[in-house]
């Protein structure tokens, strides 16, 4: 297990005053796994009379964002100011976290995009079996194939020795009734009905401009940016549209998207954003405020701007 874990433990208990209980529940851990933990940082030399030996304003800085926002956790990675690595130091961070916390029997879900390809490459080998990972959003033609939820999953899946679902479906038809057809497939209702058994969920997040991702590569016009602008939405997670205030009703695009919608995500017991960048701080922002993320992991530039975002501070 990770150190900072242990360190996030103590600051949670001994200074924050968090009871086991209350540890457990946000670590999805067993309260005897969390007493065992605080039991052993003394000897770890983490705890004397003042906790010793981490990034004090990252771990106040995860802890003001989880109250914040309501979240179980908040994991930063330290970017020494450096922009162009960020992306690779927030998915070393990410990899290390997953490496740590899925267990055998885990329902995977993935979305798609650069972040999420490098954290799965950063990851080492497990043998987890019994786990299955399903692709949360149909397939993007676009020419990175290291950047695609299918290939992202099976990625994943070799990583971890399980099988992997895939949604053989265009994330993103022309018409409703493409789509309405395509639900009546076996194959596509089968990763459905896998998609909502799923406990983790590992995302990005997009920004929705005419440079994002989903424009240039074709998945959206620029006139369905307009419409969704002019609609207030923001962002997107796993595609889906949200607005800077988290709400995603009334959406001209849902019922052309093949993916798993908010209230699937929302069902989720472990949603894991993996998301960092100037370029992605409203869209981040919004997100928080949707009620679906339950982990977030960024670096603290990206997390103080989110969390200062609307603020005077």
């Amino acid at each position: 297990m990770r150190e900072d874990v242990y360190i996030k433990i103590a600051y949670w208990y001994h200074t924050l005053g968090m009871t086991q209980d209350e540890i457990a529940k946000r670590l999805s851990f067993t309260r005897q796994k969390v007493n065992q933990i605080i039991n052993s940082l003394v000897d770890l030399g983490i705890v004397n009379i003042s906790i010793q030996g981490y990034e004090r304003d990252n771990i106040e800085l995860e802890c003001r964002l989880e109250d914040r926002f309501g979240l179980k956790q908040a994991v930063i990675a330290t970017d020494y100011g450096e922009r162009d690595t960020v992306l690779y130091k927030v998915a070393n961070v990410a990899a290390q976290y997953l490496n740590d916390t899925i267990r055998q029997g885990d329902v995977i879900g993935v979305s798609w995009g650069r972040t999420l390809s490098e954290v799965v490459n950063q990851m080492v080998y497990h043998k987890r079996s019994d786990c299955r990972v399903v692709q949360l959003m149909g397939a993007q033609n676009i020419e990175q194939k290291v950047e695609k939820s299918d290939e992202i999953a099976r990625n994943l899946a070799n990583k971890l020795d399980c099988p992997s679902n895939m949604l053989y479906a265009p994330v993103v038809v022309e018409h409703e009734m493409t789509k309405q057809m395509l639900m009546k497939e076996r194959s596509i209702r089968a990763s459905f009905e896998l998609m909502r058994k799923c406990n983790v969920a590992v995302i990005g997040v997009g920004e929705l401009t005419e440079r994002s991702t989903m424009c240039t590569r074709g998945h959206i016009t620029k006139e369905d940016i307009g419409v969704l602008r002019a609609a207030g939405f923001v962002g997107d997670i796993a595609m889906n549209p949200i607005r800077a205030d988290g709400s995603w009703d009334s959406c001209p695009l849902t019922d052309r998207l093949l993916n798993a919608s908010m209230e699937v995500l929302k069902n989720i017991n472990n949603v894991i954003l993996v998301a960092c960048g100037d370029s992605k701080i409203d869209a981040i922002h919004a997100a928080m405020q949707t009620g679906c993320i339950d982990i977030l992991i960024t670096d603290e530039t990206t997390a103080r701007k989110v969390l200062y975002k609307n603020t005077e501070e």
